[in-house]
């Protein structure tokens, strides 16, 4: 039992009562109680017995169970809660409270009866507070158990998000591995040739300086161009898209982007975002008082839509009408400049010397790439 503050179901009545000036005292309500209640009515108006303060029908006081002899205590002397004054009149509640004079007597053990009883109820108190406790251990364990599954199945899916992410980039790494080591064997292969080629020219030559300039001009030139076509390898340049005339290089630039990203989308299903193009802008100066739009170079993050375009230039003739004037070409060096210039003059030139036809009623392109570079020859449309 906690001292100073139980209380039975018939001391709260008295309790509850006591918030008038009581005209009697209360019986106590143990049986085995031997002090005889009092029986004089009391006529003074009670009071705490500790604080003096008066006591009304607002009042919160107790009196004790066992001797009932007419002192009361306020709930603020004994530093007892309203919530708790407010269960003692449950009648469940098997709380007591004793004066100091009764506690005195059933600590020292001289009210057997009262510490019997009060046994009793702290034993079945105990049974119910041990199946309540077993009650919130086995309640706290199920939680426990529910937080770790759920942060288990967290973690797998987190771990699982993880592998599937860098099992992609081992994949990406790896082909552009691949796709680097290849480049660079085409390099070496081109790099020995040369090599080979001009010391095989410089031990037949008289002048050995000037043959190794050459030679080593030549190796550098050649390492320039690889260079550059390699910064060039995922550009695309596009010819006839409408050039916005506008002074503000962000509207001409929003009104590119724009026509680009519904080209790509409506012919080459190609849905591209900021990230996916490097960079985009017309090459050249404009000229004043030409209508002729300058061409548009875009350049792409990945070489894959690139190649995805080129490979597909032949749905431009079943697209919209906006669209069935654009052409498009790789972004050529200027020596692949002039190379596909030879040829396009060599093609015509023999179409003249072997058709009767003129060269105007057909398109003379060139595909492929690298050393695979041929003109084919269309005829126009009339």
């Amino acid at each position: 039992m906690v001292r100073g503050q139980a209380k039975t179901t018939a001391s709260k009545k008295s309790a509850a009562t006591a918030t008038k000036p009581p005209a009697a005292a209360t019986v106590s309500p143990h049986p085995d109680s031997k002090v005889p209640p009092p029986t004089a009515p009391v006529e003074a108006i009670a009071s705490c017995g500790s604080c003096g303060t008066r006591i009304n029908d607002d009042s919160c006081t107790l009196q004790c169970d066992r001797c009932q002899a007419g002192q009361w205590k306020c709930i603020e002397c004994l530093s007892l809660p309203v919530e708790l004054y407010e269960k003692l009149f449950i009648p469940q509640c098997n709380l007591k409270w004793f004066c100091d004079k009764c506690d005195k007597l059933v600590m020292d053990g001289s009210d057997k009866a009262v510490i019997s009883h009060s046994n009793a109820s702290n034993h079945d108190n105990d049974d119910r507070i041990d199946k309540l406790v077993s009650v919130v251990e086995k309640l706290v364990e199920k939680s426990m158990g529910i937080e770790d599954k759920l942060r288990d199945k967290a973690d797998q899916s987190m771990i699982a998000q993880l592998d599937a992410r860098i099992k992609r980039l081992e994949d990406q790494f790896q082909e552009r591995e691949q796709s680097l080591e290849m480049r660079l064997a085409v390099v070496d292969a081109n790099v020995s040739r040369i090599v080979t080629e001009r010391l095989r020219e410089f031990e037949e030559s008289k002048n050995y300086q000037q043959d190794a300039t050459t030679v080593k001009q030549a190796v550098k030139e050649k390492l320039d161009e690889d260079k550059d076509i390699e910064s060039r390898r995922n550009n695309i340049v596009i010819y006839r898209i409408p050039e916005k005339l506008s002074d503000a290089v962000e509207v001409r630039k929003e009104s590119d982007g724009k026509f680009v990203e519904d080209l790509l989308e409506s012919v080459f299903q190609i849905k591209v975002s900021d990230r996916d193009i490097r960079k985009m802008f017309r090459l050249g100066r404009p000229v004043e008082g030409s209508d002729a739009p300058r061409p548009l170079l875009v350049s792409f993050m990945k070489f894959e839509d690139k190649e995805h375009v080129m490979s597909n230039l032949r749905k431009l003739k079943q697209a919209e009408a906006r669209f069935r004037g654009i052409s498009m070409s790789h972004d050529l060096t200027p020596r692949q400049r002039n190379e596909v210039k030879m040829l396009l003059a060599t093609a015509k030139k023999e179409h003249e010397e072997t058709s009767s036809e003129s060269a105007e009623n057909f398109r003379f392109l060139v595909v492929g790439q690298g050393t695979k570079l041929r003109v084919i020859k269309i005829r126009k449309e009339q």
